[in-house]
This record gives structure tokens, C-alpha cells and sequence, in this order.
């Protein structure tokens, strides 16, 4: 029920008798609620190939997409000295924590024949040097930069590329050398060198779904 109030406003030498009528009363939390549905949601700057984003406390989950290209990447002890390769990939997909103040809590490794559509689309497992079938990665000496969430996401995921593998961990690359295309690197090279496109047919090992590793 509206109700009406009464005062006096001076202004310089005139007095104002003002009648006040207030149509309804909420409480201010009630209100903010309101207005941040009405509002929408505000997410921070997000990193580069980022198709999804969810957040939780201090915690941060990005899902960084990248599209099939052929990259040069340096792996050591795999049947040539100087360890460079050059080898085709399918979508890559990068799931990926930050906590605040501590930056990366958390990050996996995926492959994709098709672009993400949706949180409950399948992840496949990679064939990538120092990497679990799970999606871990050894993450090793990589030194992340930036300050923001978004600037330490993107240089995680430079720096990925840019370091080292090694045959430390390998379980992802052998899962899947009954694969005549990726059997051994000289393979894969030779591969991407004729067809850039070609992991994008192969049959990669099944993990889950994508909202499954966000959740955890």
C-alpha cells in the first residue's frame, strides 16, 4: 500500500512544504538482485579462444579452443637430435583453472574433430609428449606471465606449445600408435606435410564430456 510523507525543503530563502508518496518498500538486498538479473552478467576480459568461462569463489575455469593447424613443436628424444617436428593437430582444447592471487590451479589437454557446440560435447583424448590420457599435462619449468586471469591463461597456453616434451611421460603418445597416421612421428610429420587436415578423420581415444572436466 503506497503511503504518503511530508517535509519541508528550504532552498536559500524559500521553504518548500514537498509531500513525498512512496509506492513500495523493499529491502536493499532484494533490490540489488533485481538489478543485476535485469543487469545481465559481467565477466572479466576473456583470454583468446575462449568458448566457455565459469567461476566459482576465487576460482576460474576457461575452455580455450584452437583450431586444427600444423605448428612446429620441439620433441626431444623421439628420433631426431635437434627434437623439432612439425606436425598437423585437430581442434585443440585447453581446460584450464586460475585461483586468485596463485594463477594456474588446474589445466587439461583435449582434442576435438568438430568445434565445441556444447558443455556436454565429447573430449578426446590427446597424443601430445608429457601428457596423461586424462588430459594432465607436466607442466615442467613453463613460467607463466600477466597479471590479469585472461593474460596468464594465454601465456600458459603459448608456453605449452613453446617448451620442450620429452619422453618422461609418453602414455598418450603410445594409446594410440596402432594409429598407422601417428604411429611415430616421422609418420605424423610426413602426414601433415600431404594433408594439414588429416587428424581431423582419426579415431582418438574417447574420455568424457566437457562439463564433466569443468566440474571437477
Amino acid at each position: 500500500m503506497a503511503s504518503e510523507k511530508k517535509y519541508f525543503r528550504i532552498e536559500g530563502e524559500a521553504v518548500h512544504l514537498v509531500t513525498e508518496r512512496i509506492e513500495r518498500t523493499v529491502t536493499l538486498s532484494d533490490l540489488m538482485g533485481e538489478v543485476a538479473k535485469e543487469g545481465g552478467i559481467t565477466t572479466p576480459i576473456l583470454p583468446l579462444g575462449c568458448r566457455f568461462f565459469s567461476a566459482k569463489g576465487a576460482n576460474a575455469t576457461f575452455v580455450i579452443e584452437q583450431a586444427p593447424c600444423t605448428r612446429p613443436v620441439t620433441w626431444l628424444n623421439m628420433g631426431r637430435d635437434n627434437g623439432k617436428w612439425k606436425l598437423a593437430f585437430p581442434f585443440v582444447v585447453f581446460v584450464i583453472t586460475t585461483q586468485s592471487g596463485n594463477g594456474i590451479a588446474g589445466s587439461r589437454v583435449f582434442y576435438r574433430t568438430a568445434p565445441l557446440g556444447s558443455v556436454d560435447n565429447l573430449l578426446l583424448s590427446t597424443n601430445l609428449g608429457n601428457t596423461n590420457l586424462n588430459g594432465q599435462m607436466c607442466t615442467g619449468s613453463m613460467r607463466i606471465a600477466g597479471t590479469t586471469p585472461a593474460q596468464k591463461v594465454e601465456s600458459f597456453v603459448a608456453e605449452f606449445w613453446h617448451s620442450a616434451w620429452n619422453t618422461d611421460i609418453n602414455e598418450s603418445f603410445n594409446a594410440h600408435q596402432h594409429i598407422q597416421e601417428v604411429s611415430s612421428l616421422a609418420r605424423w610429420e610426413e602426414k601433415s606435410a600431404k594433408n594439414p587436415f588429416f587428424p581431423l578423420s582419426i579415431k582418438w581415444r574417447e574420455y568424457g564430456k566437457l562439463i564433466d572436466i569443468i566440474e571437477l
